[in-house]
This record gives C-alpha cells, sequence and structure tokens, in this order.
C-alpha cells in the first residue's frame, strides 16, 4: 500500500521545490510600454515595470505576444487593446499591496482608466 502525501502551499516533501507563492499577473496596453509620451524622470513604462518587479521581487515574466483584452467603456462602448502580461510570485501579502500601489501610479502615468490583475484565483480592477 503506497501512502498518501498532502501538501499545502508552503509545505513540500520535494528536496527540489522552493515555493514561490501565489502567483500575480497584470496586462498593460502594448503600445504604451516603450511610448516617449509616458517616460518618467527618463524611464520608458516598460523600464519602470522591470525596475520595480526586478528591485521588490528579484525575477518575473514577460510575455510580449499579443494578447488582447475587451470591455465597454462608460459610454457602453466596445473597445479592445493589445496587452503585454507581466507575471510576478510572492508569499506576503503586503507584497500584493506594494505591487497595487505601484500599478495606481503607473495607471495614472498611462492614462489608463484601470489594470486589470489577477492573483491566485482572483481577479481585480485597479483604479
Amino acid at each position: 500500500m503506497s501512502k498518501i502525501v498532502t501538501m499545502n502551499e508552503n509545505d513540500t516533501t520535494a528536496p527540489h521545490l522552493h515555493s514561490l507563492g501565489k502567483m500575480t499577473v497584470f496586462y498593460i496596453p502594448s503600445h504604451k510600454l516603450d511610448d516617449p509620451r509616458f517616460y518618467l524622470d527618463g524611464l520608458t513604462a516598460r523600464s519602470a515595470i522591470h525596475r520595480f518587479l526586478m528591485n521588490r521581487y528579484r525575477a518575473y515574466t514577460q510575455t510580449p505576444t499579443p494578447v488582447k483584452g475587451y470591455w465597454t467603456n462608460e459610454s457602453n462602448d466596445m473597445v479592445h487593446d493589445v496587452m503585454e502580461r507581466f507575471e510576478v510570485s510572492f508569499n506576503v501579502e503586503s507584497e500584493f499591496d506594494q505591487l497595487i500601489e505601484f500599478l495606481v501610479t503607473l495607471r495614472k502615468r498611462l492614462k489608463e482608466q484601470a489594470i486589470y490583475v489577477t492573483r491566485g484565483d482572483r481577479s481585480y480592477l485597479v483604479q
């Protein structure tokens, strides 16, 4: 009879695995990432995101392939944009708060109405 091993998200019986925590994903319009109109302190939005994620979390994943986002605006018109996907993982919930504060600032800088974020199995709009 084999032994059944159960694990919570912080435990593992495999010595080669290191838990990174919950995955958090956010999407930014591709055309705004390198646009000079959105530079701040000499940085593109892409460079600012890179700097923040590397300094704070020491790693992230970016998917530059086109992902289209669709939504309706205040006038009930359907709009869409080509987005780039950024993914980062961490265990401490206060880190999520820090990321959200960064995204609030980025949203204002990019003149976006909202930034779509997912954390684990939850979805949010950062406004």
